[in-house]
């Protein structure tokens, strides 16, 4: 027993101590996608003067019909690269569609206490901060005789989370769609660094937390390890 006992304790102590009140690990997405939290809207102000230009900046948040970031917010990724041409699907007389990437860096993700992955053994904490490690657009225009009629934005964050080592987070919004530009109106995230831009929604969310497989199999082995009490 006094053996157990000891590689327990040890087992502790290479534990990380956040893994005893991390966030919630699991799938979350919103409910146009399957299940429990909300879809938001999002801006991206033209730093640069016109759209796709270096700097240029994203300022997204949840949106639950009546007050912004009750439940997540993403601030400040800026346009680090031109966009890249993925495809080219325009004919001769200018109908059809092109992809383009768009690799921006910097930038946080902030998950509030009220969404679906808040662990109550982090009170009286109110937040998780996500640190964006890679973040891209991939979006889809549409052209009529060479004019640009729409576009369609799928967003793509991959983040840790400092406070939490070996915790990871993916974050993927299958469309973000523009309903307007210029001069935004109330009840939008705020540009960032300029005052005009492009804003819209954001639709169809998919996030996933993950431990690191180490932080996993401690935890698993832990779990084995810690002696039960007998049922009188």
């Amino acid at each position: 027993m006094k053996r157990l006992a000891a590689v327990t304790l040890s087992l502790s102590l290479l534990i990380p101590a956040a893994a005893l009140g991390a966030p919630i690990v699991g799938v979350f997405a919103s409910p146009d996608a399957g299940t429990d939290f909300l879809n938001g809207r999002w801006s991206e102000s033209h730093v640069g003067g016109a759209p796709g230009q270096l700097g240029n900046a994203v300022h997204a948040a949840s949106w639950d019909g009546s007050a912004l970031a009750g439940e997540w917010e993403l601030s400040a990724p800026a346009i680090s690269a031109a966009p890249i041409l993925l495809f080219d699907g325009v004919d001769g007389s200018g109908n059809g569609e092109r992809i383009y990437v768009t690799y921006y860096s910097g930038g946080a993700l902030t998950l509030k206490n009220t969404g679906p992955w808040w662990n109550p053994a982090d009170a009286p904490a109110a937040e998780y901060q996500v640190s964006v490690d890679t973040y891209r657009h991939t979006t889809t225009k549409v052209y009529v005789g060479g004019v640009e009629q729409t576009f369609t934005t799928s967003v793509y964050l991959d983040g840790s989370l400092p406070a939490f080592p070996g915790y990871e987070v993916s974050f993927v919004a299958a469309a973000a769609i523009p309903t307007g530009q210029g001069a935004l109106p109330a009840d939008y995230p705020a540009y960032v660094g300029a005052n005009t831009g492009v804003y819209g929604a954001v639709q169809k969310i998919r996030m996933e937390i993950v431990p690191e497989p180490a932080t996993l199999a401690l935890l698993a082995l832990g779990a084995i390890l810690i002696p039960r009490r007998r049922r009188a």
